[in-house]
């Protein structure tokens, strides 16, 4: 009996990571290491790991989804946000460390040491809070198992958010639903102590409101369409909605 090659005697799933640099990047410490790899030479079958609410590790999708061969949007600021996170950080371990030699001084006061605490670890608390939504590139989700056609794309339309990390030195995917989710409206505004935020939803199976920071006029038509049905979910009309992709069968939305 002919024994079949292993090549084909299991599905090929590898995971081609790589560096995410900005258009206009000029530095080697610009990179940002990215699950989401467009230049992958398998990206055909590689998997696509999303992050879940109340979850610590990620989750892999289906063997039928693949991510586009190209973003939809990229974020204009990504690589300062990035490093902005970056250095927050070193400043604040920096700080831990000055607070450390201050309080073990006999020459200065308890109250150096926390001051110096307080004056290095709050700005970068503040950035983090500020910048935990920003998303830095978005991604069409395929499925391989059915044709590409306009209905097939509209009917089940997933978008794979990036979004940095802590550090700002990686990213993770976070899934929305676009089709036939109305809880995808636009966020409400708010005061300049609150995270940055243009999207809002309700995750499906978690029941957890999650907040996505993209911005806007970025990524031309096709992130127009897409601003245009979370507009259409807001009650806001500017013009972008295109009645064709509403859903069939509840019309009256």
């Amino acid at each position: 009996m002919a024994i079949r090659p292993f090549s084909t005697a299991l599905p090929v799933r590898i995971q081609h990571k790589g560096n995410f640099r900005t258009s206009d990047a000029t530095v080697e410490s610009d990179e940002i290491v990215t699950d989401n790899n467009p230049w992958s030479p398998t990206l055909y079958d590689d998997i696509v790991y999303v992050h879940k609410p109340n979850s610590i590790r990620a989750t892999a999708l289906p063997s039928n989804y693949r991510l586009s061969y190209s973003s939809l949007y990229e974020a204009p600021g990504a690589k300062y946000v990035a490093m902005l996170k970056r250095l927050t950080l070193s400043f604040a371990v920096l700080g831990v460390y000055g607070a450390k030699l201050f309080y073990e001084s006999a020459q200065f006061d308890d109250i150096y040491a926390v001051a110096t605490l307080v004056s290095c670890g709050v700005p970068a608390a503040y950035v983090q809070y500020r910048t935990k939504d920003y998303v830095t590139r978005i991604f069409r989700l395929y499925d391989k198992d059915k044709p590409q056609t306009l209905e097939n794309l509209v009917q089940d339309e997933k978008l794979i958010l990036e979004k940095l990390n802590s550090t700002g030195g990686k990213t993770y995917n976070t899934l929305l639903q676009v089709s036939n989710n109305r809880l995808l409206q636009l966020a409400p505004k708010r005061s300049v102590l609150m995270p940055y935020a243009s999207w809002c939803e309700v995750d499906p199976e978690s029941n957890t409101k999650r907040e996505h920071y993209v911005v806007d006029n970025i990524g031309g038509l096709k992130m127009d369409r897409i601003w245009g049905i979370v507009e259409h979910n807001s009650g806001v009309n500017n013009g972008r909605y295109i009645e064709e992709y509403e859903d069939k069968e509840n019309p009256e939305n």
